[in-house]
């Protein structure tokens, strides 16, 4: 959700900005819609979940991430809340705690970033390969929509060929689509085998904590302690030991 909020920003600013082509608007513009739809879901789910609805909705931005995922002009503003929200859950978190989640998670963010890159690849793809067929007398890819249902059955090779593109850089643009479909599809088959096949990881019941978190300093000096305790011992063992050995030498 952080990274779909970073690239929902991004796409105020392209929209703003008057360089952009207003056929990579359209598209632009689509995209947004569709991912307002993932910000209702997350705020749904938020919601739902949370232990204080109140709290959540009126003092932790709920408000700003219901409006935000409203695919109005004015309201999309909201959405620098959101990712402010997300970035301080992830300091939260910590970076050593988001690596070990990682690794034990790998195929579930691996799946998090195939959706991530279909929506990029649309969005960059159709808005480029829109630009140069747009221009062409010969092409039949006219408008967003025409675009986007190119992008989406080419990635997931599909290909029906109602549309394809005409241009050099449009098939240029097509060629870098279909590469990158047919890396995305390995991926996720590889993601849904692995979820299938792979053990059930047991939890764990310790959670892992910060460097500069109080339990985990605490939790150091008590194992300091220990691994002194047990120094202390052992050496005192070994005295023991060599004490006893001296009285049987003087005992003879």
């Amino acid at each position: 959700m952080g990274e779909l909020s970073l690239l929902a920003i991004v796409n105020i600013i392209l929209l703003m900005l008057p360089i952009v082509d207003s056929d990579a608007k359209a598209v632009i513009t689509i995209i947004d819609i569709f991912l307002s739809i993932f910000f209702l879901f997350d705020f749904l789910y938020r919601f739902f979940t949370v232990k204080s609805k109140s709290h959540y909705f009126f003092k932790n931005w709920g408000w700003a991430d219901l409006l935000a995922s409203v695919p109005f002009y004015g309201l999309r503003i909201l959405r620098i809340f959101r990712t402010y929200c997300i970035y301080n859950s992830s300091q939260k978190v910590g970076i050593k705690n988001a690596i070990i989640e990682f690794r034990e998670n790998r195929a579930q963010f691996a799946f998090y970033v195939i959706i991530l890159a279909v929506i990029l690849v649309l969005e960059i793809g159709t808005s480029w390969v829109l630009i140069f067929e747009s221009q062409s007398p010969e092409g039949n890819m006219k408008n967003a929509s025409d675009a986007l249902w190119w992008g989406y059955v080419t990635i997931t090779t599909v290909g029906y060929g109602e549309f394809y593109p005409v241009t050099l850089g449009g098939r240029l643009v097509g060629m870098a689509v279909m590469a990158t479909g047919l890396s995305i599809y390995a991926v996720f088959t590889a993601c849904t085998a692995n979820s299938f096949l792979s053990p059930k990881k047991k939890k764990k019941k310790e959670v892992a904590l910060r460097p500069d978190d109080p339990k985990t300093k605490l939790a150091d000096i008590k194992r300091m302690l220990e691994e002194e305790e047990k120094f202390h011992a052992d050496f005192k063992a070994r005295i023991d030991e060599r004490i006893k050995e001296m009285e049987g030498i003087l005992e003879v």
